[in-house]
């Protein structure tokens, strides 16, 4: 939260920025498992467990985005859609070029799939937030603006659901950086 915070100082005039924020933080839904035949079998192989910390040390403290941007304008707003899409490709290709125990294949495929949805998703919500905040030129509108923006702060909460079991099930943390 504090390294999001330093990012998105710029932000302030745009009248919510609490709402932009929180796609940048982990305040969004959190996955939970409450129990183990909610998911896939977890690592036990020594292999498993080194093919865990691997990607451990790969995306523990991923940001949602690598560099501190402007948010002004709608360029502002794609060019951090542009540094959440890159920042993970980045480390998922570092996860890629990691050997995976056979018998973690499919499951580590299913994740690094849900890693790319979830980072593309975080990407276009971030320019249909500032879309949405940007079109409320009248009292009214900006009056509606909570109600507008928070399907789209909340859209992300089902794909991370299944990300989050998967994180669970190889004992990996979240690559994108976006909780």
């Amino acid at each position: 939260m504090e390294a999001a915070a330093r990012t998105i100082p710029p932000m302030g005039a745009l009248p919510i920025v609490g709402v932009a924020a929180a796609l940048a933080t982990t305040a969004l839904v959190a996955p939970t498992v409450s129990a183990s035949r909610d998911r896939p079998e977890a690592p036990r192989s020594s292999s498993a467990v080194q093919y865990s910390r691997a990607v451990t040390h790969i995306c523990a403290g991923a940001l949602l985005f690598d560099h501190a941007h402007h948010m002004g304008t709608r360029a502002d707003a794609l060019a951090v859609a542009r540094d959440i899409r890159s920042s993970t490709a980045r480390r998922l290709a570092r996860v890629n070029a990691l050997t995976v125990p056979a018998r973690l294949q499919r499951i580590s495929r299913r994740w690094i799939s849900s890693q790319r949805r979830l980072a593309a998703l975080f990407a276009r919500t971030w320019v249909r937030i500032y879309d949405t905040i940007a079109a409320a030129r009248t009292p009214v509108q900006r009056a509606r603006l909570a109600g507008r923006l928070e399907p789209l702060v909340h859209a992300p909460d089902r794909l991370k659901l299944v990300a989050g079991r998967l994180e669970l099930a190889l004992r990996v943390p979240d690559c994108t950086g976006g909780g």
